[in-house]
């Protein structure tokens, strides 16, 4: 396979994490080759030379450059996006306790940097940390062709029935009868999966029951990656902390509003979470 001919693209791994994993899940059942990056340097700034060096079947971008994306050819792909206030609090929490540092010198740096202030202060580190992902959110195409733009709240309200609309966009979803042949196919789908086989066939053709899917969607949810957590019960120190959309609005002060607003104007009301920049 030269090209990707699914994608999925993100600006937030923490958002997009839960996300990343069912594609990953996803592409082992029906033998897709799955790729992740989430910088330029992990494809040396030639995201198309990767894709077809890789044979990328399935790519999943986060940190997304539309620079980049725009070098491969035509091809089906997800995008999801978040409050960009709920991931300065998010990251906020990540970077301060749980995110992996490996490869990531800056964040090393920028961790040392949040222990040695107060909260309040942190969050302002965060925003100004934020820059390029941010700008990255900013020059995005939210009108590319074939290109599904998924809000991340309604993927944390409504998690099966987006998660059901994403792959039938990407062409994955068998939505015919579940009859015994396919049961049957699912559970060899599933042994050879647990196995680490290759799948049998050829990839192009091969979609999984809806039914299907949605186990798999229900295994990597968010309560299941956060050891029993429900969304909105917080634990600051774990990765997946606490999935609530709004969160926001419980840590900023007059002052990180007014920081944020001066650091992106407009960024708020351009994605469509807030009418003007009077929030």
């Amino acid at each position: 396979m030269a090209n990707p001919t699914h994608a999925f693209y993100g600006h937030h791994k923490c958002a997009t994490m839960t996300f990343n994993t069912l594609c990953g899940a996803v592409c082992r059942r029906l033998g897709l080759r799955f790729r992740a990056v989430d910088n330029e340097e992990q494809f040396d700034r030639d995201l198309k030379g990767f894709t077809a060096r890789e044979r990328v079947d399935f790519l999943a971008y986060g940190n997304a450059d539309i620079e980049f994306v725009r070098d491969l050819p035509g091809h089906r792909g997800i995008h999801i996006v978040r409050d960009p206030r709920d991931i300065v609090v998010s990251a906020y929490y990540s970077h301060l306790y749980s995110h992996p540092t490996a490869a990531w010198p800056e964040l090393e740096a920028h961790r040392a940097r949040l222990q040695e202030l107060p909260q309040h202060e942190g969050l302002i580190e965060e925003m100004q940390f934020r820059r390029r992902s941010f700008g990255h959110m900013q020059s995005w195409d939210y009108s590319q062709a074939g290109i599904l733009e998924i809000r991340f709240e309604d993927f944390a309200s409504r998690s099966y029935d987006t998660i059901l609309d994403a792959f039938t966009h990407l062409g994955l979803v068998d939505d015919g009868d579940y009859h015994f042949g396919k049961r049957l196919a699912s559970i060899l789908r599933e042994v050879r999966a647990a196995w680490r086989l290759p799948a049998i066939g050829g990839s192009g053709t091969r979609r999984l029951p809806a039914s299907e899917l949605l186990v798999l969607a229900w295994r990597n949810r968010f309560e299941a990656r956060s050891r029993g957590r429900s969304q909105g019960k917080e634990d600051v120190g774990n990765h997946y902390r606490k999935g609530k959309v709004g969160d926001w609005a419980e840590h900023f002060t007059p002052e990180h509003k007014s920081v944020f607003k001066e650091l992106y104007p407009g960024l708020v009301p351009e994605l469509g979470y807030a009418d003007s920049d009077g929030w």
